[in-house]
């Protein structure tokens, strides 16, 4: 079973189980997706992935919006802005993924190595 097939059973397990689009498919899994990137829904990937790819994206954003907001005003050390991107993007992937993690058994969804069987 190729990965697209298994990610399409993936979504349908979660449409049946209740799970909107939204969070299923959230929008910077299919801009990686887009990019070339083998992304599973994130109910389906490990806990560290999860970290990973929310965190990848949310942490320069909010460097981009505190930067023309805040830093570049007081004049914060770009090395001081570049460590506190990472804490917050790691932080923020943290807390997605135990909401993803939660979500998961919540709903009792089967192992992404089930769904190609």
């Amino acid at each position: 079973m190729t990965f697209d097939e298994r990610r399409q059973r993936a979504i349908a397990v979660l449409n049946r189980k209740g799970i909107p689009q939204a969070s299923s498919e959230p929008a910077h899994i299919r801009l990686f997706r887009r990019l070339g990137m083998q992304v599973r829904p994130l109910h389906f990937e490990s806990f560290w992935r999860t970290t990973f790819f929310c965190g990848l994206w949310f942490g320069p954003i909010w460097a981009l919006i505190m930067w023309l907001f805040n830093w570049r005003k007081e004049g914060t050390d770009p090395a001081i802005a570049l460590l506190a991107t990472v804490i917050c993007g790691l932080i923020y992937g943290l807390v997605m993924a135990s909401v993803f993690a939660w979500s998961k058994k919540k709903h009792q969804l089967p192992t992404w190595e089930s769904l190609g069987s």
